[in-house]
């Protein structure tokens, strides 16, 4: 996923294969629906010679490609990075959220530690000895 923290609540912050799967959407059926019929037919259409043999190897490669594109969509959700209020009606916020941390320069992000989110995990330069 990504480095930045999530934006919307946690419903489970590791979801396994088998809660995305429980978790999907008639939007994600469709996608998988929708992805493995358009690469059945690209693989009819540009299969001249031996047209359904590779229209199904099209579908074979759209059908997974279509599984990893609506896990990673319902994943995304569980883990509080897309729009999930669906999810926390049904499953229930996650325990313990993320706190917000203050907007800082992205171009020079600090880490923080696990204790104490506003102290850095670099320390202060002092500039006593710079004369």
């Amino acid at each position: 996923m990504t480095y930045s923290d999530p934006k919307y609540p946690i419903v489970n912050p590791s979801p396994s294969v088998d809660d995305c799967v429980k978790s999907m959407r008639f939007r994600d059926y469709a996608v998988a629906a929708g992805v493995t019929a358009s690469t059945w037919g690209y693989g009819y259409i540009f299969g001249k010679p031996v047209r359904l043999p590779t229209a199904s190897t099209a579908a074979a490669l759209g059908f997974t490609f279509a599984g990893f594109l609506v896990l990673e969509d319902t994943r995304g959700r569980l883990m509080g990075f897309k729009e999930n209020a669906r999810e926390v009606r049904l499953y229930g916020a996650y325990k313990e959220q993320i706190m917000p941390r203050p907007v800082q320069d992205r171009r020079y992000p600090t880490a923080v530690s696990v204790k104490d989110l506003v102290t850095p995990v670099r320390p202060q330069p002092t500039f006593k000895n710079f004369d």
